[in-house]
């Protein structure tokens, strides 16, 4: 039975597809347009705030997702169906990444404060005193992720790159988790209130209608937008980004497949090889962005031996419980599209409703050549193989795939000509490139590239994790002939935040 009223929505239990008790508001225009003139109102006063001042935020957030993580499992466990275990992993990440953020504004690196200092003997023209650093683009509209409640969503990645780049944030939540949103919320609330700063600085908006994030996207005070979900959703407000009068930064992490090339020494030399795939494909019921979707092998007995091991441990696989009815549904229609390709070879472990079977196809390069809708993701706990003729099949697969978050290659020291021929090509179309190793799991630090060309991602510069993020919500601003008392601090003469800071192209 639908509890759902014009103006009340109700979260759905992940397990018996029955609503849970309490109703949350559907939030439309007149919620945004509230949300967004209070943080634009504040947006100046935030984006000067002192560095040590907005890193003490971040830190008091991590601090309040900590003290109530029992409250957000319970409620997180309910609506995803998602294990404690893995939730409680995810509020640790989340705590991690903001206190990653804490430090990386403490050290005022993000300013990127470079100087060209002044010349007025130079000929022809007198050369100017330029400075240059990073501000916060204003207001951010943030939508949460279904398949990560925590670390992707009202507190998740994006929340914490933006208040840390000293943006107000509007959290579109997702529809999949709204009383974990709500738990979450509350807890940057209260951070917001230890630490003095005004409650405009993070808005929660929940609702299960596609106009909030429409509304929420095209709304004039709103200056950039982070995203991870599907490709047509993400597309759809890609598209309104850039058709606003005033286009804005959308950077949206839509699908990727993550290819895995498994090289001919390397499939003899491993015996879990097939273990350590069956493993990272189904990990998270195969609902991670990294998922390896697509592995190539060449055509030999290994391969087959790898395949035929694989096989084994799909049939052994648990049934899997997805984290949405529509997340559900989307799989059972795919899956069952692909195996009705007359050049696919399925193989499913057993399932009893309202789980779903996971499932491993295998194909060859010819049938992938033919059929484009291999490449596309399926988000759930199925992968595909492809097998290849011989190297050169590969390279040449390798050559025409679509951008992805990863790219992963299994050899070993026999296999090094063969790798430096796949490097560039892999280079080309992923963010991540993984040695000997699988793509599941996305370390939180300074070095970590989490996006892609497109679909992978709408923003081919730019990465959702790691220190890097905090880039996405700030631009440069140039300062000319300024008088020392009107410079911002990180470009002061006597640079009293003591950061580093690039002078005439050396670094000091």
């Amino acid at each position: 039975m639908n509890h759902n009223t014009p103006n009340t929505f109700y979260a759905t239990n992940a397990f018996t597809g029955e609503p849970l008790p309490d109703a949350f508001p559907v939030h439309g225009e007149k919620e945004v347009a509230q949300a967004a003139e209070a943080a634009a109102k504040v947006a100046r006063q935030f984006r000067r705030l002192d560095n040590h001042k907005r890193a003490s935020l971040l830190c008091s957030i991590a601090l309040e997702l900590e003290s109530h993580s029992g409250e957000i499992v319970t409620r997180a466990h309910l609506e995803t169906a998602l294990p404690d275990v893995r939730l409680n992993g995810e509020i640790g990440r989340t705590a991690n990444q903001l206190r990653l953020f804490a430090d990386v504004v403490r050290s005022g690196s993000y300013h990127q404060a470079i100087f060209d200092t002044p010349n007025p003997d130079r000929q022809p023209v007198p050369k100017p005193d330029i400075r240059r650093q990073q501000i916060a683009i204003g207001p951010v509209a943030v939508f949460g992720a279904s398949n990560f409640p925590l670390a992707f969503s009202a507190a998740g990645g994006d929340t914490a790159s933006a208040l840390a780049a000293g943006c107000p944030v509007i959290v579109k939540g997702h529809t999949a988790h709204p009383g974990t949103s709500k738990i979450v919320a509350e807890c940057v609330e209260k951070a917001l209130q230890t630490e003095g700063l005004p409650s405009a600085i993070f808005t929660l908006l929940q609702g299960n209608r596609r106009e909030l994030g429409q509304v929420l996207v095209t709304h004039p005070k709103i200056k950039g937008v982070g995203f991870t979900g599907s490709v047509g959703g993400g597309r759809a407000l890609f598209n309104l980004a850039q058709q606003r009068p005033e286009p804005i930064p959308f950077y949206g992490e839509l699908g990727a497949i993550n290819p895995t090339f498994i090289l001919p020494s390397a499939m003899k030399a491993s015996e879990s090889l097939a273990e350590q795939f069956v493993t990272s494909m189904t990990m998270g019921c195969g609902q991670f962005c990294t998922k390896p979707g697509v592995v190539f092998a060449l055509n030999t007995p290994e391969t087959q031996a790898f395949i035929e091991t694989a096989q084994t441990l799909i049939r052994k696989q648990i049934p899997a419980t997805l984290l949405t009815q529509g997340i559900k549904q989307n799989y059972q229609s795919e899956v069952e599209k692909r195996s009705s390709d007359a050049g696919i070879n399925v193989t499913f472990s057993d399932a009893q409703s309202p789980n779903v079977a996971s499932a491993l196809f295998v194909t060859d390069s010819k049938n992938w050549r033919e059929n484009s809708s291999l490449e596309e993701e399926i988000f759930g706990p199925q992968s595909l193989v492809v097998v290849c003729d011989d190297f050169e099949d590969m390279l040449t697969l390798s050559e025409n795939l679509a951008g992805s978050l990863t790219a992963t290659i299994h050899a070993t020291t026999q296999d090094s000509a063969l790798v430096e021929q796949l490097i560039p090509c892999l280079e080309e179309i992923a963010g991540r490139l993984v040695f000997n190793g699988w793509p599941t799991g996305v370390e939180v630090g300074y070095a970590m590239v989490h996006g892609g060309p497109y679909p992978a991602s709408t923003h081919v510069a730019s990465t959702s994790v790691g220190a890097e993020a905090i880039h996405r919500w700030l631009r440069p601003v140039a300062y000319q002939s300024l008088p020392e008392a009107l410079l911002p601090d990180a470009l002061k003469t006597s640079n009293p935040l003591g950061i580093q800071r690039s002078i005439d192209g050396k670094v000091l």
